[in-house]
């Protein structure tokens, strides 16, 4: 495919503009504000459509970024082009109202179809992901705060293994990473969060069971007290039955005496002296023991009766400590309940559902972050012997044999050979590293186009010194494809009048 013609109806700074361009090597120079960089956003938008993002994005997405300076409801665009020796025009209308494309063969009239595939069948199957990591080379960009040999070792590790930049190898394994790290942050979070619960619920248990023992000594203090109390009436109800015991074993005594003196009398009358004498002593004496035994059966009376008379004092006191002690024996059962089923939700908490998703989560992306990496062996087992060689020949062709390898390690960093030693990227220079980049790019474009595509360069000698450049252009030239280059230099355009097409 060769472009040859560009016309900016109305794009960016541009309206009915033309640009002619050839095969082979050319440069399109210019300072700064220029247009080189709407002129190579043109070039893709006609291959692929200017889409217009959504919400926020919208404000930066290229479709704003481009849209006409001047009267922008009329946003239109032509390129032609040769593609397998027939002569093309694609016609795209960008503008939100009237979005369209044709395509028209105009070697004999015939109308293709964009909408049905005819355009991208054509492009070989280049895609806008191919298009922006093989055949549009820029600078080497690196990220913020990241150094630029890691940012030329992540392109080389995903050019090498998958033949071309399009899939962010280095970058799906950060993202593998970074998720493996919030799943683990927020699993920590989420096990502090319980164990904090279980701590909460196992202080409540303890000050419970701080709570059941005061009860129990309470309950035991005045179960004391009661029994106290009514150890007393038991103690008044003996004595009073022993009292009663008493005054009737002294009654019968006197009785018993008394009946003695009565026959100690009746047997007198009958001359029965000695005898009567005999009975009467020993009546007397029974009648003195009963005398005796009542009177001791009076002082237990006396006795039983007050002490029977202090438990009627204290029966309220008794009756308040019986519902004081079953009124303890309630407020501990509750105690022991709450802290039984406390105990019960602890256990329950030892692995929550979001513990398990957390797990199963981080499982998963370690068993992703596994398979790509086994993948990605494979992968680059097959691809990256062929690209290290072609990139390898770019850049000894660019260098001048300087250096006549790219090598990627098993640990995916890069170094070169210079014929004698093995330098590291870290080492190199940036304009070194800026060739290692586009000889990966180049050799990537080479492997995975089906048919040779333009090759647009945008400012990506800014760091070559002239002895370099020239090799470089001299190797472009030498491709047999369209090769266009965007600078803000006279340098390029220079060398190449001079020695290229001189």
């Amino acid at each position: 495919m060769v472009i040859t013609e560009l016309y900016l109806k109305n794009f960016g700074k541009f309206a009915e503009q033309h640009f002619y361009l050839h095969d082979g090597l050319q440069v399109i120079s210019g300072e700064n504000e220029f247009g080189k960089s709407t002129l190579h956003a043109f070039i893709r938008a006609m291959l692929f459509g200017l889409e217009r993002g959504r919400g926020r994005a919208a404000a930066k997405d290229g479709f704003t970024r481009y849209e006409p300076w001047e009267n922008p409801g009329y946003y239109a665009g032509v390129m032609r082009f040769t593609c397998g020796g027939r002569n093309f025009r694609l016609e795209r209308d960008f503008s939100r109202a009237a979005k369209k494309a044709s395509l028209v063969c105009e070697d004999d009239g015939e109308e293709l179809s964009v909408e049905r595939g005819d355009l991208n069948m054509l492009l070989g199957g280049l895609t806008p992901g191919l298009f922006d990591s093989t055949i549009s080379v820029g600078q080497l960009r690196a990220e913020p705060g990241q150094e630029l040999f890691d940012a030329l070792e992540n392109h080389a590790v995903n050019y090498f293994v998958t033949g071309s930049g399009e899939i962010d190898i280095a970058g799906t394994f950060q993202l593998l990473k970074e998720k493996r790290r919030q799943a683990a942050r927020a699993l920590q979070e989420e096990e502090a969060a319980r164990t904090a619960e279980q701590e909460k619920i196992l202080q409540e248990c303890r000050y419970l069971e701080r709570d059941m023992k005061a009860l129990q000594d309470e309950f035991a203090e005045k179960q004391t007290r009661l029994n106290a109390l009514e150890n007393v009436d038991d103690t008044g109800i003996k004595a009073g039955s022993s009292a009663k015991n008493l005054f009737f074993m002294g009654s019968a005594g006197v009785l018993a005496g008394f009946a003695g003196f009565l026959w100690s009398r009746f047997i007198s009358g009958r001359t029965l002296a000695a005898s009567a004498f005999s009975v009467a002593v020993i009546a007397g004496a029974i009648a003195l023991a009963g005398v005796l035994l009542l009177i001791a059966g009076g002082i237990a009376v006396c006795r039983a009766g007050r002490k029977k008379g202090r438990p009627k004092a204290d029966e309220e006191r008794v009756k308040q400590l019986q519902w004081e002690t079953e009124h303890i024996q309630a407020e501990w059962k509750e105690k022991m309940i709450r802290c039984g089923n406390l105990r019960e939700q602890c256990e329950e908490t030892e692995v929550s559902d979001v513990q398990k998703n957390l797990l199963r989560r981080q499982q998963a992306l370690e068993m992703a972050e596994e398979e790509l990496r086994k993948a990605v062996q494979e992968t680059g087992n097959q691809t990256a012997g062929l690209m290290q060689e072609k990139a390898s020949a770019i850049f000894a062709s660019v260098t001048e044999g300087a250096y006549l390898k790219i090598m990627l390690d098993g640990e995916r960093h890069i170094s070169v050979w210079d014929g004698t030693r093995r330098i590291p990227a870290e080492r190199l220079s940036r304009g070194t590293i800026e060739q290692i980049y586009l000889a990966v790019r180049l050799a990537a474009a080479e492997a995975v186009l089906e048919e040779p595509m333009p090759l647009i360069l945008d400012d990506v000698f800014a760091f070559y010194d002239d002895k370099r450049l020239l090799a470089a252009l001299k190797w472009l030239s030498g491709q047999g494809k369209q090769v266009i280059i965007f600078t803000c230099h006279k340098r390029e355009e220079e060398i190449v009048k001079r020695e290229i097409y001189r």
